[in-house]
């Protein structure tokens, strides 16, 4: 071995030598300190564990005798090892110690050095162990550059995830979070702030200026929100205000708004001036997670009104919307279309955007009304309205297994939340897996963010974590619709995480949505899920979609829904 090439890679390194022997120790050390950095030493196995544990990344090789007093070199080998499992160490004993190198062996030591010390046996030991502390140190540089890395697409993803893009307030999952943890006793109120004929400012200006117009209002409701109170921008054109009660008068500020949004112009467009007015739900309660509720509730009281720029406050005794939500000519609609048996359902592939294969189809219920076949955007709201959705999951249940049965075709369902809240739904479901011989593994459940969000919901959780002990997959639906939480997916064992089609469409030549998906693509693999990219209408979406990583592909451009499997 050339002695420059050794101290080429020893000459950085810092040692510490333990050695009982006066004469030994000073000999050897004055040897080592031709090699190494600094060589620091101790006299016995007591002293160079107090040194070690004082700076425990200080050194970089440990050479220790065996044989010593007070405490021989193996116990001080298994302390050290506890506390940094990597350190390199090398033993220095006599022939007759065979069981201490054994011992030693077993405790993942480096090297051996024999004594009397052998000059050839010493250099191709150092050697090694200076080659094997480079490997250390480039395999801990490679993982500080790696979590550093993570930590910043983590950065990226939380304020994708807490941070509304337009306004720059806080969103959705943040105010979720902040109602789900709230403990303390005193009541706390929350203001549902809801743009009056916002899709209008659409249509008419488009969607640039209109989101202009919810920047401006953000930043008004910020100017005059009331002291130690907190905004959000909760849904597409609403915000909302949380505050203490005992601090603000909820009334006295919602009239103070509307004056203020009555008598000043939000911008201008072509030199015109622009008003905007704003309707209010306001709920007050000790119980946080009602809020959102009662406020929405109270909102759709004061749209009852039929006049803008009104407020109403909450009242359990004030049945008018109840009327108004059971008087929904689509109820009725809804269940004549249970009982005569026309939802049906329509499916649509899923494909593998490597391959192009078929990897599933999504199952997605219709109503046949006479010759028209009517999507679920026109029914959903009656069915949660009218407690119908268990229903309508049950019915979709029954025929798709029937549809799918004793096939290894792979296919996907959606569950809301009522359907895990139901005490008989694992009952019904592994009813008719065992009678047309459907195996879990072949069927996946898409569930919405709002069922992961509150982590208090412990009957929900539990019944998704049974549909995962009983072999199905999850999938987590519309994902980024500003209620997005990477924190809890691990936990539910999420398998498939389905990207909003917000961010698909035109995503071809829409940089700011290609880093979203990239960033939501990459964080999703670290976990082990797997990506779908929804509402993909075209081969240009379906090649940038790709080219960012998803894992499948769905949408017009792939298949539309329909009535039959091919």
């Amino acid at each position: 071995m050339n002695l420059a090439e050794l101290i080429k890679h020893t000459a950085s390194l810092n040692v510490l030598y333990v050695e009982d022997d006066l004469t030994l120790r000073e000999n050897t050390v004055a040897l080592l300190k031709d090699f190494f950095a600094t060589v620091h030493e101790a006299n016995n196995g007591i002293e160079a564990l107090e040194r070690y544990k004082a700076s425990p990344s200080s050194y970089d090789i440990l050479i220790t005798d065996l044989n010593m007093p007070h405490m021989n070199g193996i116990e001080l080998i298994k302390y050290i090892k506890a506390i940094q499992p990597k350190q390199v160490i090398i033993v220095v004993s006599a022939h007759n110690e065979t069981e201490y190198f054994l011992e030693s062996i077993r405790n993942n030591v480096n090297g051996y050095l024999l004594k009397p010390i052998d000059f050839e046996q010493l250099i191709d030991t150092l050697y090694s162990t200076a080659l094997l502390v480079e490997e250390h140190k480039k395999e801990r540089l490679q993982q500080a550059q790696l979590d550093q890395k993570l930590f910043k697409q983590h950065q990226i993803i939380q304020e994708f995830l807490s941070i509304d893009p337009i306004t720059q307030l806080e969103n959705a999952s943040v105010l979720y979070e902040s109602l789900a943890h709230y403990t303390k006793p005193h009541p706390l109120t929350l203001m549902l702030y809801n743009i009056d004929d916002f899709s209008l400012i659409n249509q008419m200006y488009g969607s640039e200026f209109a989101d202009e117009i919810l920047k401006k209002v953000g930043e008004y409701l910020h100017f005059n929100l009331p002291e130690d109170a907190y905004l959000y921008r909760y849904n597409s054109d609403e915000f909302v205000i949380v505050f203490d009660p005992q601090l603000n008068t909820p009334e006295a500020f919602a009239i103070q708004l509307q004056a203020f949004f009555r008598e000043t112009p939000l911008c201008e467009y072509n030199d015109k001036p622009i008003y905007l007015t704003l309707s209010c739900g306001i709920a007050t309660s000790s119980d946080a997670t009602v809020l959102l509720s009662n406020a929405r509730t109270a909102l759709r009281e004061t749209r009852l009104k039929g006049v803008p720029n009104q407020f109403s406050i909450y009242n359990t005794e004030n049945s008018a919307l109840k009327k108004s939500e059971t008087d929904n000519q689509w109820i009725q609609k809804l269940r004549i279309a249970l009982e005569e048996d026309r939802l049906i359902p329509y499916f649509q592939p899923i494909v593998d955007t490597k391959t192009q294969q078929l990897e599933k189809y999504e199952c997605l219920a219709r109503i046949e009304e006479y010759e028209e076949i009517i999507a679920p955007a026109r029914f959903l709201e009656a069915a949660r309205r009218s407690g119908l959705m268990e229903n309508m999951t049950r019915m979709m249940l029954h025929k798709v297994f029937k549809t799918f049965a004793r096939t290894p075709m792979h296919f996907s369902l959606n569950l809301t939340h009522e359907d895990i809240l139901s005490d008989s739904f694992i009952d019904f479901l592994r009813a008719k897996q065992e009678l047309y011989a459907i195996h879990p593994s072949c069927v996946t459940f898409e569930i919405l963010e709002n069922i992961i969000l509150l982590e208090t919901d412990t009957k929900a959780m539990n019944t998704l974590h049974r549909l995962k002990e009983m072999g199905y997959s999850l999938a987590l639906d519309d994902f980024g619709s500003e209620r997005s939480n990477f924190s809890r997916l691990n936990a539910l064992g999420i398998d498939f995480l389905k990207i909003d089609g917000q961010f698909i469409l035109g995503i071809d030549h829409n940089s700011n949505n290609q880093n979203i998906v990239h960033s939501i693509t990459k964080m999703a693999h670290n976990m082990n899920i797997k990506v779908v990219a929804e509402f993909v209408s075209t081969q240009a979406e379906f090649e940038m979609v790709k080219h960012l990583g998803v894992d499948y592909a769905q949408g017009y451009f792939i298949g539309m829904p329909r009535a039959i499997v091919h």
